[in-house]
């Protein structure tokens, strides 16, 4: 022990009282602090749970209670505040620490060294009701007291903490737990004494809730007149996926999930006005948003927000970075067309109760008193400034990466999925208000294809800049799919750009848009309809395009389209392949209007270069009778500024290749070329045109509803210039050049068999080269069409006619007509086969027909052809209308015809020069010259035609059908002439020679049997040769007059004579017009005439020119007229026989001198009575007198006398011809006919004639 503390100055020291005192007090204080640390733990723990339970209404507990005196520590272990309704603690604190200071006597504040709460556990739970467990003990809280003072307690508060901290949160209304652990809360030092208020306060505070980590530390001065501070907060990892049902069911998405980092630093500053600023960074990791069907709408893995500076209160935003991975954008549109993203503003549907609670429960809770001071900063500093300021927002960089964009549209037919990937987007400087314009850029993948695009955008203007790399057009299938049938396919690459000005935007209608495109473009372009392609573009390539949305332009510098294929078809209803291509379309169906101000200002397009090359069209029409085939191929077409509302011309080329489609006539492909100029409004065109070996039997089933021609082959050609214009008044033409027709086959087409629905038909018209050269066509609007050719030429040409089963002439079937008659059978087979039934004499003229003049028609076309030409024609003619058929031919026919022209209305008609030349049947000359002009109205012609030694044999079916016979032989040689004058008068000479012509036997079962030999007998000379002139007349504008029925009734009537009147033949090939079938004799007389002798001469003559013929005299008499004059000729044979008594040798006949003698010795000799005279004499009567007195007592004659007369007769008749040397064995003599006693009979004997 030192010597200082030794007993002795121990003893010193006790002899002074202050020391004493002080030892005493000393001990005392020792005292108290031991029954302090003995008894305040015991008696202060059972008031402490008493009086706490009472306040909280809660069991209250404290395991132990430790308390130092002398350090002034307390320490309380194992608190306990109990749950509600015997439930789980409401609060456990392991140990709550406090060291207080002396200093609080001195500063009469609580002045705490230090204070620990550690491992406090906190259970709270809000309950089904929406209350929340504690309610009760807020309740007992909730008593109004005094009005707080406004100025902050006084307290000094050292070394807070709090560590280990739990709290445990149930949410019955959601089902839903959290946990919050670790809690530390650290405040070094916090004071509100006056000389420590300038002094920083640093709190800390972290936790764990979930598995994320807070953290959080601040500088600051609370309660300095300045009240000046900084605070850090640092959030990781907080997943928000426990704390989705909190949100408000009224929001239009659904948070599905997200993860916050957040690492932030305030500061603040407690100025006249309060100033709070935010820097740092915060980030959203994992973020899930849905609608409110639960569908995803919006996710990514990261949004990072890097905040430089943010104030709020200033309404100051500066941005360092956005920063946006891996988003997923789920756009989709429903069944009935709704868009999920423009649903999102649509109004929220009906909370549920438990959502209902909840709102309510967080509605009622009192503002907290933060935000309740924020508030009322911002409102203090609002009503400083008078008004907010305008918001300041800028972000210093932009960018998005790995985007991707969802699209489904239920809409369509089928659905629509479209997926965009490898979004990126970067931009710069963004601010607002816009001081200028922030530029962008970014790209992204659209399932193969690649768009990537960049540019800069205010709130004045914007430019974007667009190009596309491999756009399938695949992908708007299901859009398309809506109104096209066929799938569209196809590539588009190019760039597109796009300018937008506000000013044009505020425009009335405006958009203030306009568009770059180009270079762009699209490759492989098809329209297919499973594996068919339909149409198809090899490349569509488009350059230096601008369009003007407001002011409706277009402008571009070049249009290529490369290869473009197409079938352009139209189906046997009538449809355009186009209308199966679109659904839903119909004829009937109403097409929108266009919008007035598409009217009212049209859209102007001007394309500087356009061109189309490698073409290829096939064209089908199967709505017509027959199909239509046609293809376009190799089509190149060229075009310089050409605008759609262009009024002037423009240079223009196109050039093909064109051949007929699949089916008859397919060959090499012709030509087209035509280069010149195009205008576009109003359309008009002039240029050279120059094609060759144009298929013309492609474009044969449109002749099908207007003749009855099937088109088999034919080559057009046109080379010339063409001028073709659209005016007010109609369409101008004009042609000029040289036209040709080649290789032209054509068949006739007949009736349609019910078997095979087909078209029988013949051959009908063919040529090898019609050529049409100095053609010059002009049609005109109000002018008559004019056609003029200089020369033409048609070479090895050939032609059928025929005559079908039912008598129609093919020609006459030709053209078709609407509800058009039958046409009659032909004339031959409509004229009579009866003999009898024919007129005796040729067809007398017609009258001509007066038919008022029709005015001239002044729009009447003008033809003016030059010379013609015909080489090598050939012409079939058919008859299948004789039973068997007969055919003939026309060859070798060459000539030419000179110009010719239809002539003004009522001027003469100008003839032109006809000669042609053939062979019939191969060997008989064929020759027609004269003058006609076939286009004259009245038609005007004067022609001669000569045919020399056609063989007859060949016309026999005509023969067998008229006539009964075949012809074995003969030859025709024949001379015709026909003149019809322009007021239609027709004169006609057709001359026969008919040369040894034979007919054969009858032919049994033919329709008629005429005796063609007698005929022939007749007509036919003594060499053989029949002579024939059938001459003709009448009036063309006659209708009922008809040349080919004329000349045939001629040729019957001939026939008929020969049965009717064989001898008027006769009489007509000699040369007289006497009767020669009867000899006339004198009433009751057998005596020859000279008359009689004369024309028995003729018939002599006529039979010995006709060794064929035999003749045959019947006598006649009548009894009943003859009988006076047989009793006459009685007297007269008493008169000659009284003469001959005298001189028996002398036969002359009676003269009239000698006749009164030789009367009166007659009278002198009858044995009858006689007039006496008074000496009983007979009287001397007159000549008369004794005649009758005769006549009277002669005996009467009989029938047998008639008879004997008869026959006398044909003996006269009979002995005369044999005296003029015809051989007996020709003539023959018929047994006496008696005529009954009928008016107009004559005595005569009768002649007829019979073929050998």
């Amino acid at each position: 022990m030192p010597h200082s503390l030794s007993f002795p100055a121990l003893s010193r020291l006790h002899k002074h009282r202050w020391v004493r005192r002080a030892v005493w007090a000393a001990v005392a204080l020792l005292l108290l602090w031991l029954l302090s640390w003995l008894l305040v733990p015991v008696l202060a723990k059972g008031p402490l749970e008493r009086k706490a339970s009472e306040l909280l209404g809660r069991p209250v507990t404290v395991g132990a209670i430790e308390f130092k005196p002398w350090t002034l520590e307390i320490t309380l272990r194992d608190l306990v505040v109990g749950g509600l309704n015997g439930a789980a603690p409401q609060l456990e604190i392991a140990r709550v620490y406090a060291d207080a200071e002396l200093q609080s006597l001195v500063r009469l504040a609580p002045v705490v060294d230090a204070l620990a709460i550690d491992n406090p556990h906190l259970r709270l739970t809000l309950l089904a009701d929406g209350h929340y467990d504690v309610d009760d003990i807020l309740a007992r809280f909730a008593t109004p007291a005094d009005a707080p003072s406004t100025a902050p307690a006084r307290l000094a508060l050292y070394n807070l903490t709090l560590t280990g901290g739990a709290i445990d949160f149930t949410d019955r209304t959601v089902n839903q737990s959290h946990a919050v652990r670790q809690l530390t809360l650290k405040v070094p030092f916090l004071s509100t004494l006056p000389s420590q208020r300038d002094i920083k306060v640093e709190p800390h505070l972290s936790f764990d809730l979930g598995s994320s980590h807070f953290s959080s530390s601040a500088q600051a001065t609370p309660f300095a007149q300045t009240g000046k501070g900084e605070a850090t907060i640092k959030w990781s990892g907080l997943d928000l996926a426990p704390y989705l049902a909190y949100l408000p069911a009224s929001l239009p998405v659904r948070l599905q999930g997200a993860v916050l980092d957040l690492d932030l630093k305030l500061a603040f500053e407690q100025k006249p006005e309060v100033a709070v600023k935010l820097t740092g960074t915060a980030q959203a990791r994992k973020v899930q948003i849905a609608d409110r069907s639960q569908q995803p709408l919006l996710a990514w893995d990261r949004l990072s927000v890097a905040l430089d500076d943010v104030r709020p209160l200033d309404h100051v935003v500066r941005l360092g970075s956005i920063e946006l991975d891996a988003p997923v954008l789920s756009a989709a549109r429903d069944a009935a067309g709704a868009v999920n993203l423009a649903q999102l503003g649509a109004p929220a549907p009906a909370p549920t109760p438990a959502t209902s609670a909840l709102a309510s429960t967080h509605a009622s809770a009192p503002p907290a008193p933060a935000a309740s001071q924020a508030a009322s900063s911002a409102k203090a500093h609002a009503g400083a400034t008078g008004k907010a300021p305008a918001w300041s927002v800028s972000v210093a960089q932009i960018a998005v990466r790995q985007g991707t964009v969802h699209w489904a549209d239920q809409s369509t037919r089928p659905a629509a999925a479209l997926e965009a990937t490898g979004l990126s987007v970067d931009a710069s400087a963004l601010a607002f208000p816009f001081q200028k314009p922030f530029p962008f850029h970014g790209a992204l993948g659209l399932q193969g294809s690649t768009l990537s695009f960049e540019g800069q955008a205010s709130d004045q203007t914007a430019q974007l800049k667009l190009s596309v790399k491999g756009l399938a057009l695949p992908l708007a299938a299901p859009y398309l799919a809506q109104v096209l049938e066929p799938a569209l396919v196809g590539q588009i690459d190019g760039d597109l750009g796009v300018q937008w000005d506000a000013a044009g935007a505020g425009k009335p209608g405006g958009t203030g848009v306009t568009l770059d495109v180009g270079p762009l473009t699209v490759s492989q372009l098809a329209l297919r309809q499973g594996k068919t392609s339909l149409a198809s573009v090899d490349q569509i390539a488009l350059e230096g395009a601008k369009v003007d949305l407001d002011g409706h332009t277009v402008g571009i510098e070049r249009l290529a389209i490369s290869q473009p294929q197409a079938s352009v078809e139209r189906s046997a209803d009538g449809r355009w392949m186009f209308e199966r291509w679109l659904k839903g379309a119909s004829s009937d169906t109403p097409r929108p209007s266009a919008p007035p101000d598409a009217a009212a200002h049209p859209w102007r397009v001007q394309i500087t270069e356009a061109s189309v090359e490698g073409g290829k069209l096939g064209f089908a029409d199967r709505s017509q009778p027959r199909p239509v085939a046609l293809n376009v191929s190799a089509l190149d077409l060229q075009a310089s500024n050409l605008a759609l509302d262009g009024s002037k011309p423009e240079a223009f080329a196109v050039s093909a290749r064109v051949g007929a489609g699949t089916g008859k006539g397919k060959g090499e492909a012709g030509k087209l070329s035509y280069k010149g100029t195009l205008t576009p409004q109003p359309f008009a065109t002039q240029g050279q045109l120059d094609a060759s070996r144009l298929p013309l039997q492609a474009l044969d089933g449109y002749l099908a509803d207007r003749l009855a021609i099937e088109l088999l082959q034919g080559e057009a050609g046109f080379r010339g210039t063409m001028a073709f214009a659209q005016t007010g008044r109609g369409n101008t033409l004009g042609l000029n050049g040289d036209a040709a027709i080649d290789q032209l086959r054509a068949n006739s087409t007949g009736a349609t068999t019910a078997k095979t629905a087909s078209q029988v038909g013949e051959e009908l018209l063919a040529w090898k080269s019609l050529g049409l050269r100095g053609l010059h066509v002009a049609l005109a609007p109000g002018t008559a069409p004019r056609v003029e050719v200089k020369e033409t030429s048609l070479a090895d040409f050939y032609a059928r006619l025929s005559i079908d089963e039912t008598g129609r002439i093919n020609l006459d079937q030709l053209v078709k007509a609407p509800g058009q008659a039958a046409i009659p059978p032909a004339a031959g087979a409509a004229a009579p086969t009866n003999p009898a039934q024919a007129q005796a004499t040729p067809a007398a003229p017609a009258a001509p027909v007066t038919a008022q003049a029709a005015a001239p028609d002044p729009l009447a076309p003008v033809l003016q052809f030059g010379p013609m030409s015909l080489v090598n024609g050939k012409v079939l003619f058919s008859d299948y209308f004789i039973k068997p058929n007969y055919s003939a031919d026309l060859s070798e026919l060459t000539g030419k015809l000179s110009a010719f022209s239809s002539q003004p209305a009522g001027s003469e008609p100008v003839l032109a020069d006809l000669e042609l030349r053939g062979r019939a049947e191969g060997s008989a000359s064929l020759e027609v010259t004269g003058k006609l002009n076939p286009l004259a109205k009245p038609l005007a012609l004067d022609i001669q035609g000569k045919v020399r030694d056609l063989e007859l044999p060949p016309l026999s079916p005509y023969a067998v059908k008229y006539a009964g016979h075949g012809i074995e032989r003969g030859k025709l040689s024949m001379d015709v002439a026909y003149k019809v004058l322009p007021n239609g008068q027709l004169t006609a000479s057709n001359k026969l020679v008919l040369n040894q012509l034979t007919f054969g036997e009858p032919v049994a079962g033919a329709p008629n049997s005429l005796p063609v030999k007698l005929a022939v007998a007749l007509l036919s000379d003594s060499h053989g040769v029949i002579d024939l002139d059938l001459p003709i007349s009448g009036s063309l504008n006659d209708p009922q007059f008809k040349l080919g029925p004329v000349i045939f009734k001629i040729i019957v009537n001939l026939i008929g004579k020969a049965i009717t009147a064989p001898f008027s033949l006769l009489a007509s090939a000699l040369g007289g017009g006497d009767e020669l079938s009867s000899v006339a004799f004198a009433p009751g007389s057998a005596v020859l005439s000279p008359k009689a002798q004369q024309s028995l001469g003729k018939v002599a003559k006529a039979l010995t020119d006709r060794p064929a013929l035999n003749l045959t005299v019947t006598g006649t008499a009548s009894l009943p007229r003859e009988r006076e004059a047989m009793q006459r000729e009685r007297l007269q044979q008493l008169v000659l026989a009284e003469k001959r008594r005298a001189n028996a040798e002398d036969d002359s006949p009676v003269q009239a001198a000698e006749y009164p003698a030789l009367l009166k010795k007659v009278y002198g000799r009858a044995d009858m009575p006689k007039p006496r005279n008074l000496v009983g004499m007979a009287k001397d009567l007159p000549v008369a007198e004794m005649e009758a007195l005769l006549l009277a007592h002669l005996p009467a004659a009989t029938e047998a006398q008639a008879t004997a007369l008869a026959a006398e007769r044909g003996q006269v008749v009979k002995q005369y011809l044999a005296a003029q040397k015809l051989p007996e064995g020709r003539l023959f003599l018929a047994a006496p006919k008696l005529a009954a006693d009928g008016a107009g009979w004559t005595p005569q004997a009768e002649l007829s004639l019979a073929a050998k």
